[in-house]
């Protein structure tokens, strides 16, 4: 990943921190492993205490995203702390990769 996506990606962690009150924002994929390829999205996952139902946090986040992504091709997924907690104690191998193999944005 060069260092101006880098930057975007800040940009927007930074945002979502602001305006979603996002605990994490964790780069995932591809590009957080350094495979991408011209066709590879750019994984986020997000942790935000939140009411809403996941399509109306997925539509939130890319509202607040869309001034800042510029062709990025983000694919964010939003969960409450609480709904990684329970995936995590259940074994949830998606989230646990995630957690540990992330980077942190």
């Amino acid at each position: 990943m060069n260092q101006e996506i880098y930057e975007r990606l800040r940009k927007i962690s930074e945002r979502l921190k602001k305006e979603y009150h996002a605990e994490k924002v964790i780069l995932y994929g591809s590009y957080a492993t350094g495979e991408e390829t011209e066709d590879s999205d750019i994984d986020l996952f997000i942790i935000a205490p939140t009411n809403e139902r996941f399509f109306e946090r997925m539509a939130r986040v890319r509202g607040l995203m869309r001034d800042l992504r510029n062709g990025l091709p983000l694919s964010p997924i939003v969960l409450t702390p609480d709904e990684v907690e329970k995936r995590r104690k259940k074994g949830d191998q998606f989230v646990r990769h995630i957690l540990e193999e992330g980077i942190t944005l």
